[in-house]
């Protein structure tokens, strides 16, 4: 059930960090916007299928969670940049 919630949510929040990320490299507008969506649900089906490859549900909530970090971080660093 942990790798469900893992491969559901982690991935979900893997997926949504990395257009944000996407979106604020390009700039503002619509164009960036939806890049940054479509790259989202590009990126939302293997996060879950590597969090049920993956040795251990530990492994696979540090992997999401940890470049969802680090994705929200260089958000915020390209954001503030603009």
């Amino acid at each position: 059930m942990n790798r469900i919630a893992a491969a559901i949510l982690g991935g979900y929040l893997f997926a949504s960090t990395a257009a944000a990320l996407l979106s604020a490299f390009h700039g503002p507008g619509s164009d960036a916007m939806l890049g940054g969506a479509l790259l989202g649900l590009a990126l939302y089906a293997p996060a879950i299928i590597w969090a049920f490859a993956t040795s251990s549900t530990r492994r696979a909530w540090a992997g999401l969670l940890g470049s969802s970090l680090v994705f929200t971080v260089l958000t915020a660093i390209a954001g503030a940049s603009s």
